[in-house]
C-alpha cells in the first residue's frame, strides 16, 4: 500500500506525479506578475517530482526566462489567432503524446486554445489562473467557461468574488491560493542593502528611500505618488523616490516629474537583476495602486521587513495587515499618501515595528512552500476527480 499524505485542503490522498503544462500567450516582450507566478510554481512543482512544461509564444520573454531551469521543457507556439488550426493541432498532439494531466491557463484565449485542443486529443483538466478579472458578460465567455474550465485558481478572495459576478463560474469551483515567494532569496542584510542602493544610484548617506515597484500603467497609480512627492520634497531634503520597473507610462511620468522640478528626487531604476538587494536597502515601500487584485510586491516588501504604505483596494487588505504591517489610504488621494509617508518618515520606531510584523506575516502566510503545498494538493485533487 502506498503511503498517504494529508493535503492542505483537508483531503487525504496517495502521492501522485503529474504531467503539468502552463499555457501563457503573453506578448513576446512582456513579463509580469502572472508570468513570475507561473515560473515559481512550475519550477517548484518540478523539484517535487512532477513533469512540468511551459507553452507560449515563440521567442517570448516568458519562454526564454523559464527555459533556463532544469527539469522543465518549453513548447513554442505560433499565436497568430485564437483559432489557428495549426496551433490547436500542435498543442493537442503534444498533450496527447505526453499524457498531460492538467493545463493551467493565463488568458481567456489560452483557455479557449486548451479547450479546443482537448476536443482533438487528451483528457486533461483545464484550470484558469487569472491574475486579473478577464471574464466578460458575453455569450462567448458563457460558452467558454461553462464548457472548458474545470476549476479556477486565484490569489485573493477579492478576485474570486469579482469574477463570480460574471455568473459563468460558480464560487465553489475556485481555489484561493495566495502567492508565495522563495524565502531563501529574501534573507538580506539591511546595512549592506542600504550601502548598495545609495552607491548604485548616487544618493546621500542620509537618504530616506521610498521604493515603488511595478509596471508603469494607469492601474498602478504612480502619478498620484508623484503628486504626493511635491509636498514631501518641499518639506524634507532627503526623501527620494525609487521606481523599479518599466512600462508605457514612463514618458508621461517623467514629464510630470520634470514639470514639478522633482527630477533630482526621482530615480527610474529599470528592471534590476539584483532586485532583492534594492528592496532591503529601502526605508519604505509605497504602493499607490488604484486597481490591484493581489500585489506580490507587497509580499516582497514584507519579506524584506519593510513597512508599507498602500491603497485600500482590491486584494491589498488581504495581503497586508492594516495598522500592523501597513498604513492603508484611499486610492487616487495624494494628500493621504503624503500623510502616511510622512508619518513613517518621522517615526523610526513605527517603521521598525511595522517591518518586524510584516516579516512575521510573510513567514506565516506567503512562503513559497506554503503556496506550493496548497497548489499541489489542489492539482492532485482536481486530476483525481
Amino acid at each position: 500500500m502506498p503511503a498517504f499524505t494529508e493535503c492542505s485542503f483537508g483531503i487525504t490522498m496517495p502521492p501522485k506525479n503529474l504531467n503539468i503544462l502552463f499555457l501563457n500567450s503573453i506578448e513576446k516582450t512582456v513579463w509580469g506578475g502572472l508570468e513570475n507566478w507561473m515560473e515559481l510554481c512550475g519550477v517548484g512543482l518540478a523539484k517535487r517530482g512532477h513533469r512540468v512544461r511551459f507553452a507560449g509564444r515563440e521567442e517570448s520573454q516568458f519562454l526564454n526566462r523559464v527555459a533556463v531551469h532544469d527539469n522543465t521543457e518549453i513548447i513554442p507556439l505560433k499565436h497568430s489567432g485564437d483559432f489557428n488550426p495549426a496551433t490547436i493541432k500542435r498543442l493537442a498532439g503534444y498533450a496527447g503524446w505526453h499524457n498531460i494531466n492538467v493545463m493551467l491557463c493565463n488568458f481567456v484565449r489560452d483557455v479557449r486554445l486548451a479547450g479546443l485542443a482537448r476536443k482533438l486529443a487528451g483528457k486533461y483538466k483545464i484550470i484558469w489562473t487569472p491574475g486579473v478579472n478577464l471574464a466578460r458578460k458575453t455569450l462567448s465567455h458563457r460558452y467558454l467557461f461553462s464548457n472548458f474550465v474545470d476549476r479556477a485558481i486565484v490569489p485573493s478572495k477579492y478576485l474570486r468574488d469579482e469574477i463570480v459576478v460574471s455568473g459563468y463560474i460558480d464560487k465553489s469551483l475556485f481555489d484561493v491560493i495566495p502567492i508565495g515567494i522563495d524565502d531563501k532569496i529574501w534573507h538580506g542584510n539591511r546595512e549592506e542593502g542600504e550601502s548598495y542602493l545609495r552607491r548604485r544610484f548616487n544618493m546621500p548617506d542620509n537618504a530616506f528611500v521610498c521604493l515603488t515597484s511595478g509596471r508603469f500603467v494607469k492601474q498602478k497609480g504612480h502619478c498620484h505618488l508623484v503628486e504626493a512627492a511635491r509636498e514631501l520634497a518641499a518639506r524634507y531634503d532627503n526623501i527620494f523616490f525609487l521606481f523599479l520597473g518599466d512600462g508605457p507610462l514612463k514618458a508621461s511620468l517623467t514629464k510630470q516629474i520634470n514639470g514639478y522640478n522633482l527630477a533630482d528626487r526621482f530615480i527610474f531604476g529599470g528592471m534590476l537583476e539584483d532586485h532583492q538587494r534594492a528592496v532591503f536597502g529601502a526605508d519604505l515601500y509605497v504602493h499607490p495602486a488604484i486597481i490591484e487584485p493581489f500585489g506580490i510586491v507587497l509580499v516582497e516588501a514584507m519579506a524584506a521587513g519593510l513597512p508599507v504604505v498602500a491603497t485600500r483596494v482590491g486584494g491589498i487588505p488581504e495581503v497586508v495587515a492594516e495598522d500592523k504591517t501597513a498604513l492603508l489610504v484611499d486610492p487616487a488621494d495624494p494628500r493621504q499618501l503624503t500623510n502616511a509617508i510622512e508619518r513613517f518618515y518621522n517615526d523610526s520606531s513605527l517603521r521598525e515595528r511595522f517591518g518586524r510584523a510584516g516579516h512575521i506575516r510573510f513567514e506565516d502566510n506567503f512562503r513559497l512552500k506554503t503556496m506550493l503545498d496548497k497548489l499541489e494538493a489542489s492539482l492532485i485533487r482536481i486530476t483525481a476527480g
